[in-house]
């Protein structure tokens, strides 16, 4: 314990010790984590509800998909721009489209084009992701390893607790006799643009090989790194398959217990909050001190050796539901974004900074999303009837990912060692 206070104070003594501009970022990059969290559950939870007064959970893998086949484009498009923008640009292009795009798309909806459901939920599923890794890789970019290991799980812990706060808002509003689904939908909006303004006050500081390059894209700076980022996006790919399949699960339960567009929406607030708190409890007080004192690989090996544990528990206690799978999808999503992120986040650090971009459009946005698209089409295929069989077969498929899951990260470590080296 004694240990433990120690390291928070020398921690606190050199957040302190920051030079000026430092100290500045820090806090920017802190705000804008935070607001792009603290939106989120007020998109998710509201075109969540508004998709499922047109559409059933039967449609949910078919939104899914064309949500990532919107965000490849998306990523290629992006790629290119960042290159004659840069970074900050390319983050107030994203916030305002993705702006136009839900008010767009939902008025349309409105108007009676009932499609437009898709849009808005391939919209919230793609604005997160670009939002939240731009910030994150230029993070990665700014800080020297050192501080960055100390760093990323505060920084994680400031989305957490946006999270929570906007998923409680989320709830407050959407129970609410005066305000409700659509209420919330709008204040969404106005976040985002929040969030828009507040990395921006960021673009004045100078990091090295992040300034505009037409001839240089981030995507062709990998090339000489293919093998390790490739072991990354493999991995990452292997646990959107295992969030999907948790995912997928509580909202089978979920769409037939919960019935009501309001009491869905405040019952996705709460439940996200949940998500979020397990995140920051994580983030804040374990990770910091964890990333200093037990190896990266194995901290990476506990993640899926914990959801082993999780689809295992599950499975015993009742798998058909709606408290048993909303436990298990709140523990691996709540590890997702607090373990797993941050320990993927360092192992991109020995990468030089364009290299991160790169492989962030790689791994954090193109596999991230190819993976749940892929998987999304599969079950799109399938007909979910007999649930509580269903639930068995899904948890069977989740333990074929995770051995997979292991061996990747062996290689990937071993990969390191030879980066490390060269």
């Amino acid at each position: 314990m004694k240990n433990f206070l120690r390291f928070f104070k020398n921690f606190t003594q050199e957040i302190t010790d920051l030079d000026p501009e430092s100290k500045k970022v820090t806090f920017y990059l802190f705000l804008t984590y935070f607001f792009v969290l603290f939106s989120y559950p007020l998109v998710r939870s509201s075109t969540g509800a508004i998709f499922y007064e047109v559409y059933s959970s039967e449609q949910y893998s078919l939104a899914t998909f064309i949500g990532v086949l919107a965000l490849m484009g998306m990523i290629s498009f992006n790629n290119k721009l960042q290159a004659k923008l840069g970074v900050h640009k390319l983050f107030v292009f994203t916030g305002f489209l993705t702006i136009l795009m839900l008010m767009g798309s939902y008025s349309m909806l409105l108007e009676g084009t009932k499609e437009m459901a898709f849009v808005l939920f391939a919209t919230k599923e793609a604005y997160i992701v670009l939002l939240v890794h731009t910030t994150l890789a230029f993070a990665n970019a700014f800080y020297p390893l050192g501080l960055f290991k100390k760093l990323i799980g505060p920084i994680g812990a400031a989305g957490s607790l946006g999270g929570i706060i906007g998923g409680q808002l989320t709830t407050y509003l959407a129970k609410s006799s005066d305000f409700g689904t659509e209420y919330v939908f709008y204040l969404a909006l106005v976040f985002i643009f929040i969030t828009v303004v507040i990395f921006y006050q960021t673009h004045n500081v100078d990091v090295k090989g992040l300034g505009t390059n037409k001839s240089i894209t981030p995507l062709k700076t990998i090339r000489g790194v293919k093998k390790y980022v490739g072991l990354i996006a493999a991995i990452v790919a292997l646990s959107q398959f295992v969030i999907f399949i948790a995912d997928l699960q509580f909202n089978l339960i979920f769409e037939q217990v919960v019935t009501e567009k309001n009491a869905r929406t405040a019952y996705l607030g709460n439940f996200y909050s949940l998500i979020n708190l397990v995140s920051l409890v994580l983030q804040l007080i374990i990770l910091p001190y964890v990333l200093i004192k037990i190896s990266l690989r194995s901290i990476f090996l506990f993640i899926p050796l914990l959801y082993l544990i999780l689809v295992i528990g599950g499975l015993g206690f009742g798998a058909s539901q709606l408290v048993v799978v909303g436990f298990v999808f709140i523990a691996m999503k709540g590890t997702d974004y607090s373990v797993f992120a941050v320990v993927k986040e360092v192992m991109y650090h020995p990468l030089l900074s364009l290299q991160k971009f790169g492989a962030k459009y790689i791994t954090d946005m193109f596999v991230y999303r190819l993976s749940k698209a892929t998987i999304a089409f599969i079950f799109a295929q399938l007909a979910i009837t007999e649930i509580p069989h269903i639930m068995k077969y899904l948890s069977v498929v989740q333990f074929v990912f995770l051995a997979l899951w292991v061996l990747l990260i062996v290689k990937l470590f071993q990969e390191q060692k030879k980066l490390n080296h060269s």
